[in-house]
């Protein structure tokens, strides 16, 4: 008799292939990926709005941008300090612009920063509100967010964008407001000092984490199909959507500790950049464990992520991944390798994670 293998999130048939580590970091040669485990539908729909505010609007979104990282050929292309996705906000680093005088917006691409196309409004309070110009924005579009910054009239107004963009930028400005006159328009400084970079997140940002670690967790201990009941709670966790931050300090924490032994003095890869992905079981339960962007730029932090609480268990085993890009660039349709990681256990208990969310 053939068994049919349903979604462990639904009672929809599971035909799809999922990548624990999300598409959009690349792909990479030798990675383990989770086979009819998930319906299509969750893994594109109703998971899928999960990866796309974890890539697109957290640090990881930054670093993305800051690398130079492509997704698949077949993801929309989004300038994640323009827009945000999935109910995340955009990117947004502000530093003052030496020669204005004032505060600007600025993104990255390739390790290279300049300013964005933007309106910056500075009302007599010297309060200042920053409208980034995107490409497609219609004039209804642009007045609809300038009435959301909801700033104090009268105020100062500076247009800031390239020259080679100021036709369609003009063109764009008169449409939304008629009367508007222009001055010389441009990208004020090509230096400056300091910036400050905000990101505002969901709980969706927080439900990948969760999702990432269960499903790296399954493809490494494939006697589990996730549905057993000791994994109910993290199934509803990462599914439901709209609950709010306040639970995910019930299976999310942060590690005192790096996930590779040759971090534990401080110190950090020299010209290579890597994700980590761990699996663990434990008397105490199921753990998976994560560390994203690892370079010698970033001081890239450890989570680990409570699967199960089930103190029936008594094995203790555990797996892991590094993967690894290619110092020089993707070769193919490969943005690098995955490698099996040796796990050794510490014979001294691990300090106590770090609650992620601080509810003030």
């Amino acid at each position: 008799m053939e068994i049919v293998k349903h979604c462990i999130y639904c009672p929809e048939l599971a035909d799809s292939l999922e990548h624990p580590l999300p598409a959009a970091f690349g792909e990479f040669e030798g990675a383990p990926y989770l086979r009819d485990r998930i319906c299509r539908e969750c893994n594109n729909d109703r998971l899928g709005i999960l990866d796309e505010q974890f890539t697109r609007c957290g640090p990881e979104a930054f670093l993305r941008r800051f690398y130079g990282v492509q997704g698949r050929s077949s993801h929309d292309e989004v300038n994640s300090f323009y827009r945000g996705s999935a109910g995340g906000h955009r990117l947004e680093i502000k530093t003052k612009d030496p020669k204005l005088g004032i505060e600007v917006l600025v993104e990255c691409e390739n390790g290279t920063f300049r300013q964005l196309r933007q309106l910056v409004f500075i009302e007599e309070s010297g309060k200042t509100h920053h409208l980034p110009i995107r490409e497609g924005t219609t004039p209804e579009q642009l007045r609809a967010a300038f009435q959301g910054l909801c700033v104090v009239q009268p105020c100062d107004v500076h247009i800031l964008y390239d020259p080679e963009n100021e036709v369609w930028v003009q063109h764009l400005i008169k449409e939304a407001w008629p009367r508007a006159a222009f001055g010389e328009g441009n990208l004020a400084s090509t230096t400056s000092k300091g910036a400050v970079i905000n990101v505002t997140l969901t709980d969706r940002y927080f439900r990948a984490m969760a999702k990432i670690g269960f499903h790296y967790f399954l493809t490494q201990f494939p006697e589990y199909t996730g549905h057993e009941p000791m994994f109910s709670d993290i199934r509803a966790f990462i599914l439901e959507d709209g609950g709010g931050v306040d639970r995910t300090n019930e299976f999310i924490g942060r590690r005192e500790h790096p996930l590779l032994g040759e971090m534990l003095t401080g110190a950090r890869p020299a010209g290579w950049r890597t994700h980590v992905l761990c699996a663990e079981i434990r008397p105490s339960g199921c753990f998976a464990h994560m560390q994203m962007f690892i370079s010698e730029d970033w001081p890239a932090p450890a989570y680990t992520v409570r699967l199960t609480r089930e103190p029936a268990l008594f094995d203790s085993r555990a797996a892991g991944h590094a993967y690894v890009y290619y110092a020089d660039g993707p070769k193919g349709k490969y943005s690098g390798e995955a490698s099996c990681l040796t796990t050794l256990r510490a014979d001294l208990p691990a300090p106590p994670l770090a609650p992620v969310i601080t509810l003030g």
